[in-house]
């Protein structure tokens, strides 16, 4: 995965209820899409890897309440 913190900035965004449109315009995008892509990209990864980083554990435990 290319630039986590993209990945982990989205998803972070999502969990802290945002819509997508919300967050494509945070982060800079035209469209709901890419945002969209990074988000569920992330929550596979999230549910399907046995070996995640520091820094994706670490948001994951923020908003556990909310995720898995």
């Amino acid at each position: 995965m290319k630039n986590l913190k993209q990945y982990y900035r989205a998803w972070e965004l999502r969990q802290q209820g945002k819509t997508l449109r919300e967050i494509g315009k945070i982060m800079g995008y035209k469209t709901a899409e890419w945002p969209r892509v990074l988000i569920s990209r992330t929550d596979h990864k999230i549910k399907n890897q046995k070996r995640l980083s520091k820094a994706l554990i670490a948001l994951v435990q923020k908003y556990k309440s909310s995720t898995i």
